[in-house]
């Protein structure tokens, strides 16, 4: 009997701890976004989530560790968004959808990103094993694109990357986007079809 109320209560155990780390996590990127990361302590995350510091610390042993978290949890985004869709021939398309996911994440997000001290082309160390990730699949896409003449042959998709992640303004995001995707599309492919498919993207 002790077993099986051990088996039905593990998977909302499990839920609960994952639902308060998205909590805090949330908690964090607002809080930071408003006031700065020193400005603010482990009470006041904790507090802002609803959860108690000893809850905060059982999924992070410090403020940074937090950080660093709310970074690693959108580059993991960007990763499983880079697996596209696994066709030569769309290789362009999901380039462009992942462009726009993430000039929506960084512009969204800019406030956090300034207050946190992140940097275009700077990676943290925490954040660099999955950054690494995002870039193996999405210079895969590349090369598929490049392979089918879809992307201009000098273009590199470590320059699209850094050029997006500079869109900082909300209300310039699409036309600065669509700019840094005609630079690198190839003269025969319609750029307004290929940015027609990121208003179709979640």
């Amino acid at each position: 009997m002790v077993t099986a109320t051990s088996s039905r209560e593990s998977p909302m155990l499990r839920s609960d701890a994952k639902q308060n780390r998205a909590l805090l996590l949330d908690a964090a990127c607002e809080l930071i976004a408003q006031v700065g990361t020193d400005d603010i302590s482990a009470r006041d995350i904790a507090d802002r989530a609803g959860v108690s510091t000893a809850t905060l610390y059982r999924h992070f042993p410090s403020k940074q560790a937090l950080v660093d978290c709310i970074s690693v949890d959108r580059w993991e985004r960007m990763s499983e968004w880079a697996r596209g869709s696994q066709s030569p021939r769309s290789a362009v398309f999901d380039i462009a959808r992942v462009l726009d996911r993430f000039s929506r994440l960084v512009s969204d997000d800019a406030q956090f990103i300034q207050a946190a001290g992140l940097k275009v082309g700077a990676t943290p160390a925490a954040i660099a094993p999955v950054r690494e990730l995002f870039d193996a699949r999405f210079s895969e896409l590349w090369s598929a694109a490049r392979a089918s003449g879809s992307v201009r042959r000098w273009s590199d998709p470590r320059d699209a990357v850094e050029l997006v992640g500079s869109i900082r303004n909300r209300e310039r995001r699409v036309p600065m986007l669509a700019t840094i995707v005609a630079g690198f599309v190839a003269p025969q492919i319609d750029v307004e079809r290929v940015l027609r498919t990121t208003h179709r993207s979640p």
